[in-house]
């Protein structure tokens, strides 16, 4: 669906369908009825407590809102003009309002309960049944499946399904019978029968089953969470659990061992909220015999947040990440709250704080899980985890530097190596960035806003995405290269209480045949009010051109070596020097939002060896 994501066929004789005594085993712990995380509209005990809570009524207030707009335009006419125009923006807009729709209107039905958003249920479920496709058409550029030649599920379409599990599930008693029937009818000809037939074929398998990043813990999850709720038989019911059990161990897979998501702090909040939902739904199937996140590593998973945060509410930016991102705060969470979890130390979080945040109401489970699966919903507790003055992960070459107790100032720092062949890449071995007082001021720029471009072979067209838009060396003119060859080693790192150094060896990210030696040291100092040294050095077999950078969203004022970047009260002071040439300084605002300022520290003219200092401090 992607540049390069095909669907693919097993060996003649080999499939991917549960084995029968793995399901019949799942079988005998599930409950004989269908399941959900949502609870059935007629325990009122459950639902009616919501209805003077304030996300009750957030619920409902939205739900009247959605309900006085028309049905968006979602439409094939849509489809088509997103395929004519290569152009996302639309379409990316009503899909999430679609779904909005869906999950507004079944919790305010069921925390009311007065009839008053059935009818507009019913509405919508017609109006996406009229659709010749759910697919998203980024992931239908061939129109095979708004043609009918093939029928494929993707997010979008999984998403869709699951929703209408726990709509169908919860209102049941309430929905109209033929809205009952045409709910099953959709998911079973869009998702279940050529997901089952794929399965036990082995012929054309969807090419997410495979990978290892969020495509395949979500459409994994959402597949069984439907299939948990609208499959009639326990034993298909089973299947399909079974099925999501065996193979979520590839999203497990994409993580490092040190818990990092490469994918980007954005993408462990969509990846792994639906883990956790996977995870609980076969929790809840089986009384609590099997837990997925019952392992080291998924335990690091799960504080992956808390331990690459760089100060309070700031988190790094690498790969496809917003700027301003903020990990789900329930998926956060969710291990010291969840029912039935082990006591361990935990304390409340601080007064006022709502679980609820972030939650987009796009997915029926986050909501469900939190309001009937927590202790106490609306007594949110967290693990006591004090501050340290650095993260540092091992496997994946990532360190976080914060300020220690006796620091003047909150001056923080990161550094990222790793490989340029991760999910979700950006070319950026060796990136850096400096956080003051809240403002990071030497900024990775994170993810494009998406595109056709993005996830094809053009993807590292893109100077947000390409080694430009980054704070590292350009190198005889090159970039650096994509691909999981080039990557970046670590030669040495120190720590102690005052000081972290690090130095990683970045030739291998060039593909520059002259180049001897690309070492670049960084060197944070958590005394006084804190400072960061950047230092590259190279070795050309040859005299080439050579220039380190900076990347800010920041005010720039440039004076000799001297550079001022300030956000608000924020200043930054950047003082640079080079051994082996005279020094420029070069200014350019990447064309492409959010159009960070790019500071190219070049050495003027070609050069055999070189070193380019930056030292960086609070002003």
């Amino acid at each position: 669906m992607g540049a390069y994501d095909f669907n693919f066929d097993l060996p003649p004789g080999l499939s991917y369908a549960p084995s029968p005594e793995r399901v019949r085993a799942l079988q005998a712990l599930m409950p004989k009825d269908p399941f959900a995380f949502g609870v059935v509209v007629t325990d009122r005990a459950a639902w009616a407590p919501w209805r003077d809570d304030p996300f009750g009524k957030l619920v409902l207030k939205t739900a009247r809102e959605l309900a006085a707009q028309p049905y968006p335009d979602y439409t094939d006419a849509a489809y088509l003009d997103c395929l004519v125009k290569e152009d996302v923006t639309q379409i990316n807009k009503v899909m999430p309002l679609v779904r909005k729709r869906q999950v507004a209107f079944m919790l305010a039905e069921a925390i009311y309960d007065q009839g008053e958003f059935l009818a507009p249920i019913g509405a919508d479920l017609r109006e996406l049944a009229k659709l010749r496709s759910w697919i998203h058409p980024g992931n239908d550029l061939k129109r095979l499946n708004y043609d009918g030649k093939t029928v494929e599920s993707d997010l979008g379409v999984v998403h869709f399904a699951a929703n209408l599990a726990e709509i169908d599930f919860v209102l049941g008693p309430r929905l109209p019978a033929d809205v009952r029937a045409l709910i099953r009818s959709e998911t079973d000809r869009r998702v279940f029968a050529p997901l089952r037939q794929r399965l036990e074929s082995g012929r054309d398998l969807f090419w997410w089953i495979d990978v290892k990043h969020n495509w395949n813990s979500v459409c994994l999850a959402s597949i069984a969470e439907a299939a948990a709720a609208l499959q009639p038989a326990g034993y298909d019911r089973a299947w399909y659990l079974a099925f999501a059990e065996s193979l979520v161990k590839n999203f497990r897979d994409g993580f490092n061992d040190d818990g990092v998501c490469t994918e980007g702090v954005g993408y462990w909040s969509y990846g792994f909220m639906h883990y956790l939902s996977l995870s609980e739904l076969l929790r809840i199937a089986t009384a609590g015999a099997i837990d997925l996140l019952d392992e080291p590593k998924m335990t690091r998973v799960a504080r992956f947040p808390d331990q690459v945060e760089i100060q309070p509410g700031v988190f790094p930016t690498f790969a496809d990440c917003a700027l301003d991102v903020q990990p789900v705060l329930w998926a956060r969470i969710w291990r010291d709250n969840r029912r039935g979890e082990p006591a361990h130390a935990v304390a409340p979080l601080p007064a006022g704080t709502d679980p609820f945040t972030g939650m987009s109401l796009q997915f029926a489970a986050e909501s469900l899980l939190w309001m009937f699966h927590t202790r106490e919903p609306r007594r949110p507790q967290r693990a006591a985890q004090p501050p340290e003055l650095r993260s540092w992960f091992q496997p994946s070459s990532l360190l976080v530097c914060r300020p220690g107790p006796a620091t003047k100032r909150r001056f923080s720092a990161t550094l990222l190596g790793g490989n340029n062949g991760t999910n979700h890449n950006h070319n950026d071995l060796g990136t850096f960035t400096v956080v003051l007082d809240g403002r990071t001021l030497v900024v990775d720029p994170g993810a494009e806003t998406y595109s056709f471009r993005t996830f094809s072979t053009h993807r590292y067209d893109s100077p947000l995405l390409n080694s430009f838009g980054h704070p590292v060396p350009r190198v005889a003119g090159h970039l650096q290269e994509a691909g999981a060859e080039y990557h970046a080693r670590v030669v040495t790192k120190e720590f102690t209480p005052d000081t972290d150094r690090v130095v990683l060896d970045l030739k291998p990210g060039y593909d520059v045949p002259e180049l001897r030696r690309l070492e670049r040291e960084f060197v944070y100092d958590r005394r006084g009010e804190g400072q960061l040294t950047i230092t590259d050095t190279v070795e050309f077999a040859t005299p080439s051109a050579f220039e380190s950078a900076l990347i800010t969203l920041g005010k720039v004022a440039v004076d000799g070596a001297r550079v001022r970047l300030s956000d608000g009260a924020a200043v930054l002071i950047a003082e640079v020097t080079i051994d082996g040439a005279p020094l420029d300084i070069v200014t350019e605002t990447i064309d492409q939002p959010p159009h960070p300022i790019r500071l190219a520290l070049r050495c003027r003219g070609e050069v055999r060896t070189a070193t380019v200092r930056t030292v960086l401090r609070p002003a």
